[in-house]
């Protein structure tokens, strides 16, 4: 499986949402990393077949979607940042609502239903109300929507937003899970929600893509960019104003800085090996949600 994206544009009157991304993906999860107003919603619709783009084309295998037409949008699943779910009707009747809205046979809707429902974990409760979810339940019937034509290409938008850690986890895991014979592409903020699952990481910032490549390349490209030192409380300020800062934390009489910066920012700092979050900070203006 192959997705080949080149020269993809969306404009949105004079406003540049994404601007000539040119990207390919393979089997996998691939983290789509960005801050809010970065573009990746709008990259996720687009892929999505809910959205056209201004410019550019997108091919799967080598054919064109837009020829593909209906056969595209049966190998995709779409879990948008915000899915309508009905309250009133229980998981295993709104999965099977869905099932037949995309074509399943009556015969073929209760043994997908039923398979979906073991996969996120929700069989137990099948019978329950989806008004009654926790948020993390609710999300999970979104992603057992996303799966019930058994799709090639799993588009997931900020799935985790709003996620307790233990729901976030359960996620995360689940991505992991069906990422072996598909390509999943999840766009977040979280750093923690691909730190570990993600083949490749793309940057988006501003619509622009900044860079495309492994957590651990992306890490590499920091090393020696990263530094932790001890200063009084009254300097805290001053070392905001000239570098970017992410954690600071309490150390006896002291606090210690964890600092953003080409060279060192004090002569006593010391280099820190980099992650994620490190990572997001180096690339925005604003320091990593972490949850």
């Amino acid at each position: 499986m192959n997705i080949t994206i080149t020269n993809l544009s969306k404009n949105f009157g004079d406003k540049q949402a994404l601007v000539d991304l040119n990207i390919e993906f393979t089997t996998g999860v691939y983290g789509i990393l960005g801050a809010n107003g970065s573009g990746k919603s709008t990259f996720m619709r687009i892929l999505a077949s809910v959205m056209k783009p201004s410019t550019g084309t997108i091919y799967v295998n080598g054919q064109d979607i837009v020829t593909m037409d209906q056969n595209y949008r049966d190998m995709i699943g779409y879990l948008p940042q915000y899915v309508g779910l009905y309250k009133n009707f229980s998981a295993e009747k709104f999965l099977k609502y869905i099932a037949s809205l995309k074509g399943l046979s009556k015969e073929a809707s209760v043994e997908k239903v039923k398979e979906v429902l073991h996969l996120v974990g929700l069989f137990d409760h099948r019978k329950e109300k989806v008004g009654k979810f926790s948020g993390g339940m609710k999300r999970r019937v979104g992603i057992a929507q996303a799966l019930l034509n058994d799709p090639k290409i799993l588009i997931v938008d900020e799935p985790t937003a709003g996620l307790d850690p233990k729901e976030r986890i359960r996620f995360r895991n689940l991505l992991s899970k069906i990422s072996m014979s598909r390509i999943v592409l999840l766009s977040t903020h979280i750093v923690s929600d691909i730190e570990f699952i993600a083949k490749e990481v793309m940057i988006l910032k501003a619509g622009h893509l900044i860079k495309k490549e492994s957590p651990q390349m992306l890490l590499k490209g920091i090393e020696g960019k990263v530094w932790s030192l001890l200063v009084d409380e009254q300097d805290i300020g001053d070392y905001q104003l000239r570098y970017k800062v992410g954690n600071i934390t309490r150390h006896h009489d002291q606090f210690q800085l964890r600092v953003l910066s080409e060279v060192a920012p004090h002569q006593d700092a010391q280099n820190e090996m980099p992650n994620l979050e490190d990572l997001y900070l180096y690339y925005f203006d604003e320091e990593a949600t972490v949850e």
